[in-house]
Formats: C-alpha cells, structure tokens, sequence
C-alpha cells in the first residue's frame, strides 16, 4: 500500500471514530424529535360551523359573517357569549399533538376509537368538513388517543384541549341575558322612571315575604307589612324561566342607541337578589338578575328588554313580560289572610 492511500484511510477513519464518539456522547441531540407538528391546520377565518359531540349531547354554531358572531344552531337568534367563545376558534384550528404514535392504526379499539368519547367538527369556507375523533386517555391522564376522520394516523392530543372544548357542549355559552333563575331569592325591587316603586324582601327569622318600605332602608329590604309568599314564588318562578325570542341589536354603546326600543333607563326595571351559599368556602355568594323592560313590536306579540346589564337588546314574549310589569301596576301582593 503506498504512503498517500494510507494516510486518506488514516483521515477517514479519524472522522468516523470522531462521529461515533459524538453520537455516543450526544444520543439525545442525535435522536432529538421536531417540535410535535399540528393534528391539522385551519385558518380561523376559513370556519363557519361547529359542531361538538360528546357522546352525551351534542352542540352546534355557526358563523354569522355579517355580524361576525357565532350563534347557536338550535335556538333561535341567541349568540355565544363573546367571554366564554373568545379563543375558541384559534382552538379548533389546530389542535397541538404531542406525538405521531403511529401512521396507521392497528386497532382503533385498543385506543377508544371505535366509539370515540367526542367528535369535534368544523365546516370550512368551501363546503368540506374537517372531524376529530377523540378517543381514551392515555394512562398517565395527560393526552388522548385521536385521529382525523378519514386519515390514518394515531395521535396523542394534550387531554386539555379536549376538555376545554367539551365544556361548550356540558356548559353551553349562553351570553349572560339567557338566564334561568338558580338559588334562593331574598329580594324583588321594582323601579319605574328610575324610582323604586315596589319592593319586597325576604325575613329570614319567620321565614316569609314582606312588603319593604319606600325608601329602602336595609340589604335586603324589610317592612311590617307580610306580603303573599305563595304570590311571590310563583311571580318568581315566572320570572325565572323567560320566554326569550331572540337578539335583535347587539353592543350597543350609548344610551341613545336604546330609546328605539324603548329600554332607557327610565323603563320599568326589575333588580331580583339572589344568594347561593358556597358549602366549600362557606361563604354567601350573592349575585342579581335584573331586566328592563321596553317597548312592544309593532306586531305586538313581543316586547324589548335588556337583562342583566348586556349591552344586547333582545325580544322576549309579550305575554309573558307583560305579567311581569303587573308586579309594577298591579295589584300589590300583600297577605290578607
């Protein structure tokens, strides 16, 4: 073998045995993955429905692009409360895996894919329709098993996403004027011309509904006269299940933005108290339901109101707000027993 051939095999072998020595001491940076790559990739402003099931219920929205406002497909004209739904569409739009286990699966029943937990749905721009399928947990709790429908990848998806997402369907996104009444009421104050002309208050030591003096002078309000307990709960159970037809105007700004409908702050206004006693803190939380209520439409069959301090206005059943304002011209509700 001539000198200069022995001295290239000397060369070469000296950066082969630098190589394998850099591996051995660097395995990780040698083996080191990518950054986990996205499940799928959708544009926010390509989504245009949503549909969520959990196996226990099902949910869906879609996008109203004149408004830019997601509303719920199964009532009618009620939007996602803007709080809870901001996000929700960067979300969906990639939902961030943190492991490729395998590109084909070999038993979707080994990973809960058979019957999958939840199917998370969005309709693009163009028509087509993108589905996840979520499947168990892994052991550890911290990621589920998916894939998307139509494709054969296993994945891990962080089981928080999952989870946030599932909310929406368990906890829907009512905005804050879809209300139901929850707790004990201890308090109705009725104002008109932005006066207190009514109210009623509950004594907690005879366990009974009184009719409060004018002006107010407690919290809650108090008085000698006993009002018709059994009056007032069913007022109140009216009350706390409202005949909401749907938004008409939504963000309004300032007050003149309400006097088409009739919702200033001179309209009969109801303030109802309720309090909710938190048994892991022991604490009474106590919050208000409140409506004002405006003007008929010119069919007559509804009227405006604003509830709960939104900026929104919406229709509810004129016959059902109108038993409401019999609490401010009615009859008082007092016990002649």
């Amino acid at each position: 073998m001539n000198l200069r051939l022995l001295l290239v095999l000397i060369t070469v072998f000296s950066y082969v045995a630098i190589g394998v020595t850099w591996f051995l001491m660097n395995p990780a940076d040698a083996l080191e993955e990518p950054d986990p790559p996205f499940f799928y990739t959708l544009s926010p402003d390509d989504l245009r429905n949503i549909k969520l099931d959990t196996g226990e219920a099902v949910s869906s929205w879609s996008l109203r692009e004149d408004e830019r406002r997601w509303y719920f497909d199964e009532l009618n004209d009620i939007p996602a409360d803007l709080f809870r739904w901001g996000g929700i569409t960067q979300l969906l739009g990639g939902p961030r895996t943190q492991r490729v286990l395998a590109q084909e699966i070999d038993d979707v029943a080994l990973y809960g894919l058979d019957t999958p937990s939840a199917k998370f749905s969005v309709t693009l721009r163009d028509g087509s329709v993108v589905t996840l399928l979520l499947g168990d947990q892994t052991p550890d709790g911290e990621n589920n098993y998916a894939r998307v429908e139509g494709f054969p990848q296993l994945v891990l998806v962080d089981s928080s996403w999952g989870t946030v997402l599932e909310r929406l369907v368990s906890e829907p996104p009512y905005p804050d004027w879809y209300y139901t009444l929850d707790g004990q009421v201890r308090e109705i104050i009725l104002f008109n011309n932005n006066e207190v002309i009514r109210a009623y208050g509950w004594d907690k030591d005879s366990d009974s509904w009184f009719v409060c003096d004018i002006p107010l002078a407690t919290d809650p309000c108090s008085g000698s006269q006993k009002a018709d307990s059994a009056a007032i709960a069913a007022e109140l159970e009216h009350f706390g299940n409202p005949k909401i037809i749907g938004a008409v105007a939504l963000n309004l700004g300032e007050d003149d933005e309400y006097e088409p409908y009739g919702t200033v702050i001179d309209s009969p206004y109801i303030a109802v108290r309720i309090e909710n006693f938190i048994e892991e803190t022991r604490v009474t939380e106590v919050t208000r339901l409140t409506m004002t209520i405006g003007d008929k439409t010119s069919d007559g069959t509804t009227r405006y109101a604003v509830a709960n301090e939104t900026s929104d206005v919406i229709e509810i059943d004129a016959v059902w707000a109108d038993r409401v304002l019999d609490l401010f011209f009615g009859d008082l509700l007092v016990d002649n027993s």
